[in-house]
């Protein structure tokens, strides 16, 4: 997601990742063949939770521990559908969904006597399912676990909360949005705003939701985003773009969150440095933070009330104060579109290197970049800001029409 927005300059020499950055992704592309893969198998495995949890017999299961397994399976399933859908269809503000999106596979195999090979369902159709496993897992899931490590990185009622704070902005359910977001930051004995940014890789009250990475994991986060001396590759580098948009002199989120090194190509670059242990890849990946719910809810009353809304100007300060910035007023904006831009600037922000840019430029009828490499490329409907389906899955005689442009 980050290759494919305006947040980086990919430099690096891996063939499939240069053809996504250039937009001349072919669809035997092994990378993008992987991801649609491996989502699948998360998938076909969250199934079989579901499927088959209420047989297991076994005496020391509660019902209320089998009915918590089966919520996190769903709630697994809807993250791994969230993020093939907005890879590989166009967003939910082209035609209100109406767009193929990816096949919605439900059931625990594909293999029952004769190969079944789904259809490609709606974006919509693919939203709803989404929605249904957010919901039905909210009910089930617990507010926290024993341990900062499952709290932080295991499916809770926060975590569910602010996906399903994300997947109605993306919808543009604002109201719905704003409810979410709202039961995530009322729960402030265990979700807050960091003090500072300090709290990457740390499982503090700033992570809703974070992929938990050890020595073995490798991580793979910080092998791109890091140069060769802190143990990456140096293969994404901040772009002009994205150091353009910051105050380098002032803006905390840049003085102690970058620094200088030497990327794949043998020149200076600026790299983020949200992600240190180049060497081990044990970084934890984060998927969901308290700033995000922040602004999303920021947005959300924005578009809602379609004004310079107080609440949300409210929401941002402490993100400019964190960031050693001066806070804004109702006064330093002439409408609603000049406030939702500074939202959106700083979602950009905040947020940039974690995966948000690209979808928050689509669902907002922006171009993916104005400059450089991809710089023709428009935004929402143009054919080549999603992913090709891979043409491995194509071949097998599938009902799976080729997304347009590939």
């Amino acid at each position: 997601s980050e290759m494919q927005s305006d947040n980086v300059r990919f430099v690096g020499s891996f063939p499939t990742f240069q053809e996504i950055y250039r937009y001349v992704t072919i669809p035997s592309n092994g990378s993008v063949r992987s991801v649609w893969r491996d989502h699948y198998s998360g998938i076909l495995a969250a199934n079989a939770v579901i499927a088959n949890m209420p047989n297991v017999e076994d005496p020391g299961l509660s019902e209320a521990e089998r009915a918590q397994f089966i919520g996190e399976a769903k709630f697994m399933r809807a993250l791994f559908y969230f993020n093939l859908v907005n890879m590989f269809a166009q967003p939910y503000n082209v035609s209100n969904g109406a767009t193929p999106g990816v096949p919605l596979v439900l059931e625990p195999t594909i293999f029952q006597g004769e190969q079944i090979l789904p259809a490609r369902n709606t974006v919509a159709e693919v939203y709803a399912q989404m929605e249904k496993d957010f919901q039905e897992a909210l009910t089930v899931l617990p507010n926290s676990y024993s341990n900062a490590a499952q709290t932080r990185g295991r499916a809770t009622k926060g975590a569910a909360n602010g996906l399903l704070s994300r997947l109605y902005l993306y919808k543009g359910d604002n109201a719905k949005a704003i409810q979410h977001a709202d039961a995530v930051l009322d729960a402030s004995n265990l979700y807050a705003l960091a003090p500072d940014f300090g709290f990457y890789d740390g499982n503090t009250s700033e992570d809703v939701f974070s992929i938990q990475n050890t020595t073995t994991d490798q991580s793979g986060w910080d092998l791109y985003f890091l140069p060769a001396i802190r143990g990456g590759r140096g293969d994404a580098p901040y772009s002009d773009d994205l150091l353009a948009a910051f105050d380098q002199t002032n803006d905390l989120r840049f003085t102690s969150l970058s620094f200088t090194g030497v990327d794949a190509a043998g020149n200076q670059a600026i790299f983020t440095n949200k992600f240190k242990n180049g060497i081990e890849n044990s970084d934890n990946g984060p998927i969901m933070r308290v700033t995000e719910v922040v602004l999303n809810k920021a947005e959300a009353l924005v578009k809602s009330t379609n004004s310079v809304n107080q609440e949300a100007i409210d929401l941002i300060n402490p993100l400019l104060t964190r960031a050693g910035l001066a806070s804004v007023s109702a006064s330093d904006f002439g409408s609603a579109t000049e406030l939702l831009d500074r939202v959106l600037l700083e979602r950009r922000k905040e947020l940039c290197f974690e995966g948000h840019r690209r979808m928050d430029l689509l669902r907002n009828g922006k171009p993916l970049r104005t400059e450089g490499i991809g710089a023709g490329i428009s935004g929402p409907g143009d054919p080549l800001v999603v992913l090709p389906i891979p043409q491995r899955d194509i071949d097998l005689g599938s009902s799976l029409p080729q997304n347009p442009g590939y």
